[in-house]
Parts: structure tokens; C-alpha cells; sequence
């Protein structure tokens, strides 16, 4: 029997990152389902659009065409405990989101991340994406780099460490 894939909850981020590398269509072969909660929504596509940011277009078409599902968190106890963390709303109702769909969180900021591991949410970030779309041969290694460099030189933060650990892997591969 096939092992049921868990659902991939993305929070601003990777989302804004893959948009801005012009990758993001590629999720749309991805299997999983993939979700955005109702505040990564309005900060990443309302916000934007009113910031004139062209991924903002690029993710609402997106959902238009359903390759994301927006939802609204059922369960509020997570981000009622949450809030007096340093987290924007956005990535809380991610975490959330996650929990509640027994998915996996798509989440790059490291406090996110750590909350994430203390509340026993599986999470991940965007190099995980791009590692994913490398095994379904939507990218070759050596787009994989170049688009990990192109987020690099759009402001994506990526640390010294990560980047040499990244590079090993593809060698490897």
C-alpha cells in the first residue's frame, strides 16, 4: 500500500522566494496537496498586489487555477498560545494550519521553525522545495543552483554553513 502523502503548508517566504525565481508554477507538478492559510493570503497576495509585488499576481493565479488551497485555521489554541511570540500572525496560522491538516509546514524563518519542533509540527523550508522538484526532474542540479543563487541575490538569507551543506548535496546526488 502507497503511504499517503501529507499535505505541504507554505508560509509567506518560500512562497514569496519561489515566485520571485519564477519556479513557483513548477509546484503545480508537485503530488501533495498544497495549502496557504487565510493570513499568509492576504500578506502575501492582498498586501502585495496593493505593493504592486509581481509575485503577488503570480501566487493568486495560482490559487485561482487550485494548484493552492487557501483555508482558514479551525482550531485557534495554537495561535492563542502563540501570540505572544515574536511570530508574524502569518506563520503562526502556518504552523497551525499544519497541525491541523497533519501536513507539513514550508517555513524558513528559524524561530518559526523552532516553534514548529517544540509544538511537533513536521517542518521545512524552501531548500526542501527545491530538492523536491530536483527528484521529480522539474530542475537539474544546476538549475537548483542557479535559483538557490538568484534567491540569494533577491534578499533570501542563506547562511555560509547551509550554503557549502547544499552544495555537498548535489555533489552527492
Amino acid at each position: 500500500m502507497k503511504a499517503k502523502m501529507k499535505p505541504l503548508v507554505f508560509d509567506s517566504t518560500p512562497l514569496i522566494y519561489l515566485a520571485k525565481v519564477s519556479i513557483i508554477s513548477l509546484l503545480k507538478n508537485i503530488p501533495e496537496k498544497k495549502f496557504i492559510s487565510l493570513g499568509v493570503y492576504k500578506e502575501v497576495v492582498i498586501q502585495g498586489k496593493k505593493k504592486g509585488e509581481p509575485d503577488a499576481f503570480l501566487i493568486e493565479d495560482l490559487i485561482n487555477k487550485g494548484v493552492f488551497q487557501v483555508e482558514d485555521i479551525k482550531e485557534k489554541t495554537l495561535p492563542k498560545k502563540l501570540q505572544k511570540s515574536p511570530l508574524h500572525l502569518a506563520d503562526i496560522e502556518t504552523l497551525a494550519l499544519a497541525k491541523e491538516l497533519k501536513g507539513t509546514a514550508i517555513i524558513d524563518e528559524k524561530l518559526g521553525r523552532e516553534i514548529a519542533d517544540i509544538e511537533e509540527v513536521e517542518n521545512r523550508g524552501t531548500i526542501f522545495i527545491l530538492f523536491r522538484l530536483l527528484k521529480l526532474k522539474l530542475l537539474d542540479k544546476k538549475d537548483l543552483r542557479e535559483k538557490l543563487d538568484e534567491m540569494i541575490e533577491q534578499g533570501r538569507r542563506c547562511s555560509i554553513e547551509l550554503y557549502a551543506a547544499i552544495l555537498k548535496e548535489l555533489e552527492r546526488l
